[in-house]
């Protein structure tokens, strides 16, 4: 293998799938896996119908990105309805390069925190096209501060230097989470889980990734927290509701 170390992304992926009280709730990880990936197809399939021509359609579209929300009110006051819309069809439009949109759409969108809004249009389009981008944000792969997951699994000596080197090593990571059982059915939903859920479950989630403490002031397992920081949450809670029989 040319970028990673197989025993760091085994030992991680073998803590992902472990029965334990710190990787999910529900006392089967596979179970909470599945359900996981099930929520990023719903994910996908609402954000490639999405047209955002009311506000609503533009809070929808943040509350689907878990760092992005909390800049809606000043984004929406600062931008406008219109130009949020050219923005998101922006990053739907494929005959723009993928790095050609994600700086088109941090140019339209006027207000919050500027990585955030980088790293939302790139979360956007992970979502829209699954299967030709795989997920890159800060906590994936910060190229210039050398942090994030890769750095986790990464072969010693070894750095990515390029968004299409980033994409080379993806792809192995595809092939070895396959090779492992994860299958990843010729899309990036699988690496993107195991790349979160690895800067999950090496930083201090509470300070790192300001997770809500609501629930009895009890700190959310390690699964529950991957898809609280891939923007699961809402898409989680149809499918909950769908398979209760409601």
């Amino acid at each position: 293998m040319r970028f990673f170390n197989i025993d760091y992304v085994r030992d991680i992926y073998n803590e992902m799938i472990k029965p334990d009280v710190n990787n999910t709730a529900r006392g089967n990880p596979r179970e909470s896996l599945s359900m996981i990936l099930e929520a990023m197809k719903l994910k996908s399939r609402v954000l490639s119908d999405l047209e955002i021509k009311t506000e609503e359609d533009a809070r929808k579209l943040f509350e689907s990105v878990f760092y992005a929300k909390k800049h809606f009110n000043e984004v929406m006051q600062l931008t406008g309805l219109s130009q949020l819309s050219q923005a998101y069809e922006t990053l739907k439009d494929t005959s723009i390069p993928y790095l050609k949109r994600v700086e088109k759409f941090v140019s339209l969108v006027k207000g919050g925190d500027r990585a955030d809004i980088e790293d939302m249009a790139k979360e956007v389009m992970h979502f829209i096209e699954p299967e030709t981008y795989p997920l890159w944000t800060r906590w994936i792969w910060n190229g210039a501060r050398k942090t994030g997951a890769m750095y986790y699994i990464l072969k010693e000596n070894v750095d990515l230097h390029s968004f299409d080197e980033f994409v080379q090593a993806i792809n192995e990571l595809r092939l070895i989470l396959n090779v492992f059982g994860l299958s990843s059915d010729n899309n990036y939903y699988v690496t993107s889980v195991f790349s979160v859920y690895t800067y999950v479950r090496y930083l201090d989630y509470t300070t790192h990734l300001a997770v809500d403490k609501k629930a009895a002031g009890l700190l959310p397992s390690h699964l529950a927290t991957t898809a609280l920081v891939l923007g699961l949450k809402p898409f989680l809670k149809v499918i909950r509701l769908a398979n209760s029989g409601a």
